[in-house]
């Protein structure tokens, strides 16, 4: 395999560094940022790379490289983890002299492109060990063919093989590291996992169809997703005409990393009459999961709705006390027009409204009791959205 231009449009960490040097200005909201980052990258390639939490770790390690300064004074985004709202943007530092890049490049084995840090000398001083590391990898064989024939493992066992840290090639610094020498995980003979959800399945996954479509149901809470799974027990698992054969426990934005095992379950091809419902929180931050579902997954052929009945019925019994957020949220505008589009036009005002209130519904709002009482006898599988 021949040494391959290093991917900077699908660099988060380029992309950043490319946004601050032509910037106007030196104070930056974190926000523009992020949304730079998510414009040049897609929703889809900006959460398979850890998303918002990989977003926050380069901005702390640029913090930590003097490339960006916090202005306290404009305090933090709520998040978790937190970012404060605004940085002050610190040049880069010179770059190796002619001599010293030609030096540089004679040290490294040729399949490590070293054109990234050529002009970057605190990223190489950071990076130095690293590439050492895998420069031995690489020296142990004779030509490439030889480092694809051994058995491939994962990711984080080559990771302890070649740096001896089991989690660094899976980080944001080792997803950064390989990009920037122009390299992935292939070229280590080695592969990414899934991260398994809980799930309880009622019956076997048989082949669907557009016609005989196999409906799932992903809930983003631990109580809803045992009082589902109480009533899955019980064979009750029909609700407004849609039958469910799956209950899947998203644990909050952990689905949006975790729903790729899903193919697990169908020995790696998902039939394409699958559809999965999300029920989640009505409020912007279970929204937005929904929402950043659609966006990951839609390109690859899974069907993702809202939950409609669910969500409707929340509403309904506990619309006029929905207390107010625990925590400050992101208002995710864009997101929260896309999923009140997903109901009836005579319920998208008061979910819009509830949306941008501050207050919140959580999907306990709907005991295992009150999904008792809604529980129903397949009538008409179109009623769902």
């Amino acid at each position: 395999m021949t040494n391959k231009e290093p991917k900077a449009a699908q660099n988060m960490r380029d992309l950043v560094e490319r946004f601050l040097a032509t910037s106007p200005v030196k104070r930056i909201q974190t926000k523009a940022i992020e949304d730079h980052v998510i414009k040049n990258l897609g929703i889809q390639d900006y959460w398979q790379r850890g998303g918002y939490l990989a977003f926050a770790d380069l901005i702390s390690q640029l913090v930590q490289e003097n490339r960006l300064k916090p202005i306290k004074a404009r305090k933090t985004n709520g998040m978790d983890p937190s970012l404060f709202n605004w940085y002050q943007s610190i040049p880069l530092q010179e770059s190796f002299s002619l001599e010293e890049q030609r030096e540089l490049l004679k040290l490294y084995h040729p399949k490590l492109d070293l054109a990234y840090y050529l002009q970057r000398q605190e990223a190489y001083r950071r990076d130095k060990p690293y590439l050492a590391d895998l420069d031995r990898y690489f020296r142990q064989f004779k030509n490439s063919q030889d480092m694809q024939k051994g058995r491939a493992v994962t990711i984080n066992e080559r990771s302890f093989e070649i740096f001896h840290d089991e989690k660094f090639l899976a980080s944001s610094h080792g997803q950064t590291l390989l990009e920037a020498v122009g390299l992935d995980v292939s070229d280590l003979n080695c592969h990414h996992t899934y991260e398994p959800f809980f799930y309880y399945q009622v019956g076997s996954l048989e082949q669907s169809t557009q016609e005989r479509p196999l409906h799932i149901l992903i809930v983003e809470n631990k109580d809803t997703f045992f009082s589902f799974k109480s009533l899955f027990q019980e064979q009750i698992t029909t609700w407004n005409g849609v039958s469910f054969q799956l209950l899947i426990y998203g644990e909050g934005r952990k689905i949006l990393r975790s729903l790729s095992f899903l193919g697990e379950l169908f020995f790696g091809t998902i039939p394409s009459g699958v559809i999965c419902h999300y029920f989640g929180d009505l409020d912007p931050e279970g929204v937005a999961i929904w929402d950043e579902l659609v966006q990951t997954y839609r390109p690859q052929g899974l069907k993702i709705v809202a939950a409609c009945f669910f969500y409707v019925e929340l509403l309904k019994r506990h619309g006029r006390e929905a207390p107010p957020l625990r925590s400050s949220q992101r208002r995710h505008l864009e997101a929260i027009e896309r999923f009140v589009l997903q109901f009836e036009s005579s319920l998208r005002e008061a979910l819009r409204d509830l949306l941008q209130s501050g207050n919140y519904l959580p999907q306990e709002g709907l005991s295992a009791a009150l999904l008792y009482e809604l529980a129903t006898e397949v009538k008409d599988p179109e009623l769902e959205c």
